[in-house]
């Protein structure tokens, strides 16, 4: 298969990091699906404009994973996995490293998206003006990272609320505890604090509008941008 106008350079240090994230994207969007071919590697490392060495990295990554399986003399395809929207490739370039904030987001895409739904079904009135509530605050607090994140948590847990199961609370207030502790809580720009507002918007909308398909896409779309962030902040990190 001829992937070369979907892919773009990859321009960052931990270029494994983000090769995978791009592919995982390419599978997650259905611009690759279970059983192609990816092109031959030098191909896709020119394509990519990456070295192959760091391709074979990135490759190797996700065939531990069970994501992608290479044929000896016959190309590497990609896998059917049980759901590629719940692929977490930060959970991928961490997984040798011992940090479980990658883990952590894997669960979080399998839940949360979820819960949204749940929420767009269950909510009531009053969970409805709890939510808006917290989306007029943190619109208030953009240019103050440390009140902007807590409302960020605030707003998912209220969603929990909404969706009327106690286990969804607990489950998404560990979620915030832990990544107050883990590597996965990265100082923020304002452009991703303006980006995350946006984001809960859509899932509000969606919830008031009774949507749980829209809430749960909603839900995800947020997840897999914040995640894109977190795996970009790992490779500045690494060039400090």
């Amino acid at each position: 298969m001829n992937v070369q106008a979907l892919v773009e350079p990859v321009r960052r240090s931990r270029l494994s990091h983000q090769i995978v994230l791009q592919l995982c994207e390419l599978i997650r969007e259905g611009r690759l699906r279970p059983g192609d071919r990816l092109p031959a590697e030098r191909d896709l490392a020119d394509q990519l404009r990456v070295s192959r060495s760091s391709l074979r990295e990135a490759l190797r990554t996700m065939e531990l994973a069970g994501l992608v399986e290479s044929h000896h003399g016959g190309g590497t395809y990609v896998r059917d996995a049980v759901s590629w929207n719940a692929v977490s490739p930060l959970a991928l370039v961490l997984q040798t490293s011992g940090d479980t904030v990658g883990d952590l987001w894997e669960i979080r895409l399998i839940v949360e998206p979820e819960i949204a739904a749940r929420a767009a079904l269950r909510a009531t009135p009053d969970d409805v003006a709890t939510l808006t509530a917290l989306l007029g605050r943190q619109e208030g607090a953009l240019d103050r990272e440390d009140v902007s994140l807590g409302i960020d948590r605030d707003f998912h847990s209220a969603l929990a609320y909404a969706s009327h199961n106690a286990v969804a609370v607990r489950v998404v207030e560990l979620f915030g505890s832990l990544l107050l502790t883990g590597r996965g809580h990265f100082v923020t720009s304002a452009e991703r604090r303006l980006s995350a507002l946006v984001r809960h918007r859509e899932i509000l909308t969606a919830v008031r509008t009774a949507s749980p398909e829209g809430a749960r896409n909603a839900m995800l779309h947020h997840l897999q941008e914040v995640e894109s962030y977190i795996v970009g902040a790992l490779d500045e990190e690494s060039d400090d």
